[in-house]
Parts: structure tokens; sequence; C-alpha cells
């Protein structure tokens, strides 16, 4: 199935919230929507925005010009104004407690009860990507520019070492990740231990990837408009998708949504 959007929309991030509804991010024109009749365009102000995250009814998003903004179940949006040249991306909330990442200053933020909270990343120009909370809270980011993973723990960064050569961009719980140059996706361990699974096609360029509830990964890939999932043993199915250049996406029991930036929303059935 494929939802039509307006002429010149280019969706990146989905996600659903707790009634079931599916939200999106429009990078051109900037602004979030959501999916239903009489689908409504709400502009996000001057910035772009990003990636999202919804907690219950509540949507929480990053956007580029050093914001993230809240928007309550009644519609009503805050904004939370960062350090100048945060940039920030990857975005994880649960309930009050918001996790995220600041590529252009090289740091984890955390955002909990209204006070912020940074976490430095102890390598440099590491450009931190997606960020995702895992099922005990621990918060893992992608750090694409330094080719591996960092979580934090004990009010630290740890670093999570990846097979040389790789740049992560997506993350999900579990630990999966989505190795964009290295054409993989991979599942990694609090033990450190690291599983590596090459795509059919090296230049495939995943890009987000999503955990199912049977552990299993679905991942966009961005470089041939495809959508893979990979079960905990490595193996590797492909759909093909309507439309390009396939970002953001979100699994619910029955069906993955795929946010298409060539101007619609696609989905495929579990």
């Amino acid at each position: 199935m494929t939802v039509e959007l307006e002429e010149g929309w280019a969706p990146y991030a989905v996600a659903g919230d707790a009634s079931g509804d599916i939200w999106f991010t429009v990078l051109n024109p900037p602004g979030l929507a959501r999916v239903g009749p009489g689908m409504r365009h709400e502009p996000t102000g001057d910035g772009r925005p990003m990636l999202l995250s919804v907690t219950g009814d509540t949507v929480w998003y990053t956007r580029s010009d050093d914001r993230l903004v809240r928007r309550d179940p009644g519609g009503a949006s805050t904004e939370i104004a960062l350090p100048e040249g945060s940039a920030p991306y990857g975005i994880a909330a649960r309930g009050d407690d918001v996790w995220f990442t600041a590529p252009g200053t090289n740091r984890i933020g955390r955002l909990a009860d209204g006070d912020l909270s940074w976490f430095d990343i102890p390598v440099p120009e590491s450009r931190p990507a997606m960020l995702t909370l895992d099922h005990d809270g621990t918060p893992w980011a992608a750090l694409n520019g330094a080719g591996c993973l960092a979580r934090v723990r004990d009010g630290g960064v740890e670093i999570v070492e990846l097979p040389e050569g790789s740049a992560p961009v997506g993350i999900s719980p579990g630990v999966w990740y989505a190795d964009i140059a290295g054409g993989a996706v991979g599942r990694a361990g609090f033990d450190g231990a690291v599983q590596h699974f090459p795509l059919p096609d090296r230049a495939s360029r995943p890009h987000a990837v999503a955990t199912a509830a049977d552990g299993s990964c679905w991942a966009t890939l961005w470089g041939t408009h495809q959508l893979a999932h990979i079960t905990r043993d490595g193996e590797i199915t492909l759909h093909d998708l309507p439309g390009k250049e396939p970002h953001g996406l979100w699994v619910t029991g029955k069906e993955v949504w795929v946010a298409m930036e060539s101007g619609l929303l696609a989905t495929v059935a579990i």
C-alpha cells in the first residue's frame, strides 16, 4: 500500500503513537504530519524537522535550527533551545526522559524533568547519527564518523568497536545498526560482541533500522530503493519499494511503514 502525499512533500522519519496513528516529518516544506482523513501539514518553524520519537501520544522531534520540539496531544508545541551549533539529529523519548544526538558539538544530550545534561563522546568528529533506548533504557548512538557505536552508562560514554570501514547511521533496540558505508546490518551485545550481516548488494546503503517484536530487524536500503528483513540468525529477505530514497521506518504488529523522500509513504505487510 502507498499513501500519496501533496506534490513536493519529502517525508523523512516516521513513527506511530499509542493511539495507532502514524506521524512523519517532512523536509520540504518543513513540517510535521499525521496519516489520516484530511491529512494536515503543520509547519515547524524556521528549521527543518529531522528525526522524531513518539511517547504515548506526545511527539518529540529534532529541528535543524538547534531545537528540540515537543508536540502535545492537544496540538500545542514547545521548543527547547540548545547551544548554537548543536545540530540535533537522533532522538529517543520515554515519558519525559528524552535523549538526542548533537553531531555539531560531538555530544549526546539528555532532557529530563526540564533539565539538560551533556555527555562528551571520547572520539573527535564522531558525527553521532541516530539514537535509541534499549529495552533496559540504555541509550545507544551510531557514530557515523567514527565507525563505531556509543552507549551511555554509569555517567560516561563507552565505545563499541565495529568492523573496519563501518559508518553506522541507523540504530534500534536489540541493538541493531545500519552500516551505510559497508552495505551491512549488524547487531551489538552488551558484552561488546558484534554480529555483521553483509547485504546482497554492498552498495545498497542501508540507512535506518527498526526492531520487530520477534527480535528481527527491518532496514531501509537508500541506494537500491528496497526494504530488507534480517532475522536474528542473519537470513535476509528483500522487498522492492515504490518511489526512491527510503529513509525512516516504523514497525507495527502487521506492517512496516517506510518514508520515501521521493514523495510518499509505503507499507509492507509482515
